[in-house]
């Protein structure tokens, strides 16, 4: 186990791993990186938990109605989620060496100062995995929340007042329309997270594909099918209310399908 929520060694989600909801599948394509050697791709291709990234994707996809709306609201769950204890093992990856150690270092003294407390842990030893090379004997798992809300103020009182949200990089987020292909290829798009680091020698880009399902699975999805692909709006339809709703999801999806002006240079994103 590791402190740092959603890291272990060799034991993350690697390229090609998927999830799905009613409406959406999304698979991670992988990472690229600029301007480090390809370990570093590498680590963090199968040393992070990509699947919460995917959950927070999917939830923003729930209520899609157009890319642009979606880009936005990932753009601050991704950011809200790098500054909280979930995402701090992959903010942990942008730290330059001194604050890298600064964490670490103050991490072991909270260790030790949790491992005090009696009335915390019971007597059953355990050990678990903190870096590559370091492990800890504890009684009991410590509360990793608690440590994380310890260091993160910590680390605002000695810095003179820097606040947290400064150590989290830039986030940027775009959907690419896949240009050409095969017709059932015509509801998958690319979406590309980066994340930019004023802190970090290096840049990367996560990749994932997005697939929108087909949803055929009464009489009522199938007309409103054909019907969403000749109307823009439900409301001026003389059908009943439930039905409106139906064809709504339905000109959603044909402008999911028809979207290709959103198309750009997957180069030029970098």
């Amino acid at each position: 186990m590791s402190y740092f929520y959603g890291v272990s060694v060799n034991n993350g989600t690697r390229p090609g791993f998927k999830k799905t909801s009613e409406k959406f599948g999304i698979c991670f394509e992988g990472v690229e990186c600029e301007g480090v050697a390809h370990d570093v791709k590498i680590k963090l291709e199968t040393f992070h938990n990509w699947s919460q990234v995917i959950d927070i994707i999917l939830a923003s996809l729930e209520f899609f109605h157009n890319a642009s709306n979606v880009e936005d609201d990932l753009q601050n769950k991704v950011n809200d989620w790098l500054g909280n204890f979930e995402g701090f093992g992959l903010l942990f990856t942008f730290l330059p060496s001194e604050i890298y150690q600064y964490f670490l270092l103050n991490y072991f003294h909270i260790i030790k100062t949790l491992q005090e407390d009696e009335d915390m842990y019971s007597h059953n030893n355990m050990s678990f995995q903190v870096d590559d090379d370091i492990q800890i004997q504890m009684r009991n798992p410590i509360p990793y929340q608690d440590a994380f809300h310890r260091i993160k103020t910590l680390y605002e009182l000695e810095s003179g007042g820097l606040p947290f949200s400064d150590l989290i990089p830039m986030i940027e987020v775009k959907f690419l329309q896949l240009a050409g292909g095969p017709k059932d290829q015509e509801r998958r798009k690319i979406l590309l997270i980066k994340f930019k680091s004023s802190y970090s020698k290096f840049n990367f880009i996560a990749k994932f594909t997005i697939e929108k399902k087909r949803l055929r699975r009464t009489l009522a999805e199938i007309a409103a099918e054909v019907v969403g692909q000749m109307v823009e709006d439900s409301k001026d339809l003389e059908i009943p209310d439930t039905l409106k709703e139906v064809v709504s999801d339905k000109i959603v999806d044909a402008d999911w399908i028809s979207e290709k002006s959103r198309y750009i240079d997957e180069e030029k994103f970098k």
